[in-house]
């Protein structure tokens, strides 16, 4: 499952003497070497890697949970960040916009913001290699 992990640079706005600002970034990439934004891959799962798993102590905890989930430690998992709050069960995982609630019946629980855990446990290995070493 390839993931291109890099280092983004959004640039200041022009004349405005400020510095650019780096963070690190992924994205999934097709068996044809596109990215397509649009796959839950991209949508979810690399938006909430990118926004609220950017750091390796986060990685770390969510692998921690993940494996707790699995083993049957936990029977679930929440992670509450400020892009996603995100449900963890031992074969999916739940992305939803952290400013979508319950409530909101047409936009919680999509079923294409539903991916395995097994696709995000690759996705969170590989991400979490990439900020160790950056």
């Amino acid at each position: 499952m390839p993931l291109r992990c890099f280092i983004q640079e959004l640039a200041p706005i022009p004349q405005s003497g400020a510095q650019p600002v780096y963070f690190p970034a992924c994205e999934w990439v097709d068996d044809n070497g596109r990215v397509d934004d649009l796959h839950p891959f991209n949508r979810y799962v690399c938006s909430w890697l990118t926004s609220d798993v950017s750091s390796v102590e986060l990685c770390e905890e969510v692998l921690a949970a993940i494996a707790q989930v699995e083993s049957g430690e936990r029977t679930k998992w929440f992670f509450d960040g400020d892009a996603f709050s995100v449900d963890f069960l031992k074969h999916s995982v739940q992305f939803n916009q952290s400013n979508v609630t319950c409530v909101d019946e047409a936009w919680f629980d999509q079923e294409s913001a539903c991916v395995s855990t097994h696709h995000v446990l690759t996705l969170l290995k590989k991400w979490h290699s990439f900020c160790k070493e950056n």
